[in-house]
């Protein structure tokens, strides 16, 4: 964009001086040297900002020969541009403001200052009047930094030291800013300056809603505005009003009662202060949209695009509950949409049948969730695992030889159980397909009308979506990253108490005395092991011996889980282990090279090198012959230490984990 240089008097009398590095906003002064010119203001700027009176400026004396003058001390508002590189660290934005107003002659003590990354040319105002009331304001709009309401933060810190480090990269911000100046004429009570500001703010974030500005951080949602907004509402002190003269065209304060005592959305006032903000913001996006996207047809071609890229690839699925056992929320209805849509498609792609089924469960698993727990076969079985070790006699575990046999007949009484249920099951659907149309179509028949092509296309798309949800319950990858995800938000925000919670979705150990390093560290373990046996192992197994087999390993995986390890169960669960331990071996080594294949194309060919090193060097550190291949690996990308007091210490090399 040009910069341009304009210099535009308004109805409340103020002057507003733009050109390409800031805008700048001249109060009127007082007419009169004995009673100066006082506002008030209310902003969320960085140079007096909050709730600021101007101070009582005293006159300024300039001698020149033989003359002597006394002049008035204007007040102003700048809003300076910064360029877009700046993380609005260094320098401090209040040194640079003041600094600023150094430069442009102005007393930073009677300034709001505010700082913006976008284009002066985007410069827009918009003035409303009644009753003797006259509203200028004045926007500048950035959209890069987009945000809706409760958007995910980018900045952690809440409570700051006078001494904190302003170089803390935390404090970094993204430019892009919408900044919003309001000027009234006429003084504000003090609830009416506060709900004024209210509405300025709401007729911002309805200018952005209406012209399809969308979150950065979930195209999905619609922004109410930046992460770096500001907004400055400035009135005449009771006592002043601005007065605009006829003969110059220049504003002065004069003293009279009058106030604006209440500004509700139901009165005059809202009215005027609401379509000048919205008014003003709105043109000031379209210049924006008009300079990025060359026009709103081409925008709103592309905002579509990227709402359709975040359902189908961002994190639309909404977060589990932070408490286990709480109900998961179900997704929205956009991403149901999306995930039967291409469900649907994979069952009309022509792929073969067992290929087609894998990439359905997949799309599944991302976009519509889990199986209904009541009938989801794993747990069943892990209801069932549980009920059959609480009836066992103790002898049974106290005896290593009778505890060996009875874990064993256990292990192969299970399998057999639920691998037979799930082929019978799959029988069932089998028939389903082939045998259900000719049953319906007798009844039909009786009535005179039968579709007979759309029948056998309706019972064989049942039969193959229930063998498809036979499959999907034997893997679960979205509830593993989602997990994982929230655990990394409540680290984020130092919640200690819901994260050690979280860690009971993912392990067994013991989360009460866990630092927030050691509660990361546990993640990635969970993270890295469960991806080869909840994800990669079901698939691989899958690939083998088709939906059942993926069963059977998931019913051998709960077992291990439930009395594979070391205790009351420990010969119990031995045959369950060791027989884990075996179907295991391909998956697990088979997942460390899926993590540095994808280390090689997300952060390059040295974390993946690195990754497969650690894997192989650190791969007999777990007492499991498996999960060291993962763990290790997934420390070695990472460049993190993942260990177990006592048990291992995977990555030696790397730094303890954080939640970053």
């Amino acid at each position: 964009m040009a910069p341009k240089k304009i210099i535009k008097k308004l109805p409340t009398g103020i002057t507003v001086h733009v050109n390409d590095q800031r805008v700048r906003v001249d109060l009127p002064s007082s007419s009169s040297s004995s009673s100066p010119a006082r506002y008030e203001s209310i902003s969320s700027a960085i140079l007096n900002g909050g709730c600021h009176t101007f101070p009582s400026s005293s006159p300024t004396t300039t001698t020149v020969p033989s003359t002597t003058t006394t002049t008035q001390q204007q007040h102003h508002v700048i809003n300076y541009k910064v360029p877009a590189t700046y993380d609005g660290v260094t320098p401090k934005p209040h040194g640079l403001l003041a600094d600023f107003c150094h430069d442009e002659t102005v007393d930073p003590n009677n300034t709001v200052g505010l700082l913006t990354a976008a284009s002066m040319e985007t410069f827009s105002t918009s003035s409303r009047n009644g009753r003797g009331v006259h509203v200028d304001v004045i926007v500048t709009a950035g959209l890069s930094n987009s945000r809706s309401s409760g958007a995910d933060a980018d900045y952690f810190t809440i409570v700051c030291e006078d001494d904190d480090n302003d170089g803390d990269d935390d404090r970094k911000m993204t430019p892009g800013t919408i900044n919003t100046i309001v000027v009234v004429d006429t003084p504000l009570s003090p609830e009416a300056r506060v709900e004024a500001y209210a509405i300025a703010i709401e007729a911002k974030c309805a200018a952005c809603v209406d012209h399809g500005v969308s979150c950065a951080k979930d195209p999905t949602k619609f922004a109410m505005g930046t992460g770096t907004d500001c907004c400055a509402l400035l009135s005449p002190c009771r006592g002043f009003f601005i007065e605009k003269d006829d003969d110059d065209d220049v504003g002065t304060t004069r003293e009279k009662k009058a106030i604006v005592e209440y500004a509700g959305k139901h009165t005059l006032f809202a009215e005027m202060m609401g379509q000048a903000v919205y008014e003003a913001t709105s043109k000031a996006i379209m210049i924006n949209i008009r300079h990025l996207h060359a026009n709103y047809a081409l925008y709103s071609i592309r905002r579509c695009w990227r709402s359709f890229t975040a359902t189908m690839v961002g994190a639309t699925r909404p977060c589990i509950p932070p408490k286990p056992m709480d109900p998961v929320p179900n997704a929205p209805p956009s991403v149901i949409l999306m995930g039967a849509s291409c469900v649907l498609t994979m069952y009309v792609a022509p792929l073969p049948e067992r290929t087609r089924t894998l990439l359905a469960a997949v799309v599944w698993d991302r976009y519509l969730g889990e199986v209904p727990i009541g009938v989801h076969p794993v747990c069943i079985a892990g209801r069932a695992i549980g009920k059959c070790v609480s009836l066992t006699p103790d002898r049974v575990y106290k005896d290593p030889v009778l505890g060996f046999v009875c874990g064993l007949v256990f292990m192969i009484s299970m399998l057999c159980t639920f691998v037979c249920g799930g082929w019978i099951f799959v029988q069932c659907t089998d028939a389903l397909a082939t045998s259900g149309p000719t049953l319906f179509d007798r009844v039909c028949y009786s009535d005179g009308y039968c579709n007979t092509t759309l029948v056998n296309a309706s019972f064989d798309l049942v039969a193959w979506i229930l063998q498809l949800l036979l499959f999907k319950s034997a893997f679960s990858l979205q509830l593993l990253c989602t997990i994982a995800l929230q655990m990394a938000r409540f680290l984020e925000r130092d919640q200690l108490p819901e994260a050690r919670a979280q860690l009971m979705w993912l392990c067994s150990r013991d989360p009460s005395d866990l630092t927030s390093s050691d509660l990361a560290g546990a993640t990635l373990e969970s993270l890295s092991e469960n991806l080869s046996d909840g994800f990669v192992a079901p698939l691989f197994w899958y690939v083998v011996l088709g939906p059942v087999g993926a069963l059977g390993y998931r019913i051998a995986n709960t077992l291990d889980s439930r009395v594979g390890y070391r205790g009351r169960y420990e010969w119990f669960g031995k045959p369950s282990a060791r027989f884990d331990d075996l179907i295991n071996i391909a998956p697990a080594r088979i997942t460390a090279l899926l993590l540095a294949a994808a280390a090689a194309f997300a952060r390059g060919r040295d974390d993946a090198t690195r990754g497969l090193r650690t894997a192989w060097e650190d791969r007999r550190r777990c007492e499991s012959p498996n999960a060291g291949w993962p763990m290790a690996c997934f420390a070695g990308i990472l460049g993190v230490r993942l260990r177990k007091e006592g048990a291992y210490c995977l990555g030696s090399r790397g730094v303890d984990p954080g939640p970053g």
